[in-house]
């Protein structure tokens, strides 16, 4: 199971640049759960929370009640929030049987600290992803 998990991570934008060594502490660090259908794992506008990467099941992720998006197995979300603390972008709840990789708060501290350079990694990896979703704010 735990290469499992290893190599869903390492597919993650956010951990492709980790190390193994550093994806194998990492992977203590998250827990597998599982999520009935219609369970919002995170609510637009709320404070951050856990970081969800979707291995099963599916997702829809609505802005303003609007669906924006859909979630697949290999799918993932909550980073930004995780990351700075601030409100969710977008609520996400499962519409189907979903299992997820979640990493909490007090875990993702763990993560960034127990090596600078998976902190180094995921910045440039939320970095390329900012980037990518449209005009970054002047430097």
């Amino acid at each position: 199971m735990a290469d499992a998990r290893a190599a869903r991570l390492k597919a993650v934008p956010l951990f492709a640049h980790c190390t193994n060594k550093q994806i194998s502490f990492i992977v203590t660090q998250v827990e597998d759960m599982d999520f009935p259908a219609g369970r919002v794992l995170c609510t637009e506008g709320r404070s951050g929370g856990d970081f969800f990467i979707l291995l099963s099941g599916a997702a829809d992720v609505t802005r303003k009640g609007r669906k924006i998006a859909k979630m697949a197995p290999g799918d993932f979300f909550g980073e930004i929030a995780l990351v700075d603390g601030g409100p969710r972008t977008a609520t996400v709840t499962t519409s189907a049987p979903s299992r997820c990789l979640v990493l909490g708060p007090r875990e993702f501290q763990n993560v960034i600290h127990q090596d600078t350079d998976i902190a180094h990694s995921m910045m440039k990896a939320l970095t390329r992803r900012l980037r990518e979703a449209g005009t970054p704010p002047a430097d």
